[in-house]
């Protein structure tokens, strides 16, 4: 639940709401994009710490409160609590996310403390804002903006003299990697190439990254081809999972 916090804050003045709503977002919260099929008490106690929420004097009382109200907003049994589906439904709406959503801007909002490179975090910046407000053509160029710039940056700070001896066989004309800006004269498909021939990166790595290279150009380029949401979604989360949290890289 390390991403509550961020959460609650893209909520419009929701530390000024009342402990019962704000014990249903986090219900919402905990059930959509924490994925606990039911909560406990305690879940919601931790929930108004991390969210830096005064708590209220009995989180029980307000819970079995909203199981009595009728028609009821939570439902009660032997394994915790949960929100009723018409409740959760409700809140989804009301919240203006769905679940893999949330869980996407939350992914990338967690990558903020560890993103130190300038250039890198504009990037990261960007992506959330231009997925949160639905820009998904753009929020899928700026998601491979910054997962390019860190493979770019992995490369030159460890790999540069075994990328260049793979560039001298492959693309002899193009000029050797001394400085971080030469990759400006350099194709992202080239680089991915070398680095796939010289081993930089397997063969997992640069097939995830010529596909989502070939995504970035359908949505960077003029077409008639319809972005959705799903689609902004599945290029962030498996560039972000398995390219710039890759430890291998």
């Amino acid at each position: 639940m390390s991403d509550l916090a961020d959460f609650t804050r893209r909520i419009p003045a929701f530390d000024r709401k009342g402990f019962t709503a704000k014990i249903e977002t986090f219900a919402w919260f905990l059930q959509e994009i924490s994925a606990k099929p039911k909560f406990s008490p305690a879940d919601i106690v931790k929930c108004f710490e991390l969210s830096h929420s005064a708590k209220p004097s009995s989180v029980h009382t307000l819970l079995r409160n909203l199981c009595e109200k009728k028609p009821a907003r939570l439902l009660k049994d032997s394994q915790g609590y949960r929100l009723t589906a018409a409740v959760r439904e409700q809140l989804g709406k009301s919240l203006g996310q769905r679940a893999s959503s949330g869980a996407t801007t939350a992914l990338l909002a967690g990558l903020i403390p560890n993103v130190t490179n300038t250039a890198q975090r504009t990037f990261l910046n960007e992506t959330l804002i231009c997925f949160n407000n639905k820009a998904f053509r753009s929020a899928i160029v700026m998601a491979w903006n910054l997962i390019f710039s860190h493979v770019c940056d992995r490369i030159f700070e460890t790999h540069a003299a075994v990328f260049n001896e793979q560039r001298q066989k492959v693309y002899p004309k193009l000029p050797e990697l001394t400085k971080r800006t030469d990759f400006e004269d350099y194709k992202e498909s080239q680089v991915i190439e070398i680095c796939r021939g010289a081993r930089i990166l397997d063969a997992t790595v640069c097939k995830t990254l010529t596909e989502k290279l070939g995504r970035r150009n359908t949505a960077a380029h003029p077409s008639s081809n319809v972005i959705t949401e799903v689609s902004a979604e599945d290029m962030i989360v498996d560039l972000v999972t398995n390219v710039l949290l890759n430890p291998a890289i």
